[in-house]
């Protein structure tokens, strides 16, 4: 029972870490930048870093998915932290969201047109494997 316990414990403890590890870019010029160098896709995905329902929502249903792995590393990450209103990134975050606040995520393009409709707001498991699909049209 215990060596169970412990391989449960370590395997999450990776998928977390490995998450946290992403290459997350915070400036949203240099991603942009990186995206048309690279011509990829970028996912932006806008919180303002506090503890919500939503945002327990968003991890669980969209960031520990399987393919959200596999999709990350065919995008470049661009974060952007909401937590001041009046900064550059919460204007950002409400033109690539459609929405005021955090959490939520989009799909843009280098030129930091929408790709896809941004999945905000509301994550249950059919939006989030709906955005994750158009996600794979787009790669």
């Amino acid at each position: 029972m215990k060596k169970i316990l412990f391989i449960l414990l370590f395997a999450f403890t990776v998928q977390v870490f490995a998450q946290d590890q992403s290459n997350w870019i915070t400036d949203n010029t240099v991603a942009l930048k990186q995206a048309e160098t690279q011509n990829k896709p970028i996912l932006v995905f806008v919180t303002n870093n506090q503890k919500t329902e939503a945002s327990e929502e968003l991890k669980t249903n969209f960031f520990n998915a399987d393919t959200f792995k596999k999709f990350a590393a065919k995008s470049i990450l661009l974060k952007l932290d909401v937590s001041d209103k009046n900064s550059t990134n919460a204007r950002l975050g409400i033109h690539y969201t459609k929405q005021y606040g955090a959490p939520g995520v989009a799909l843009i393009n280098s030129k930091g047109k929408a790709i896809i409709d941004p999945l905000a707001s509301n994550f249950s498991t059919e939006k989030v494997m709906k955005f994750l699909a158009l996600w794979n049209e787009t790669l």
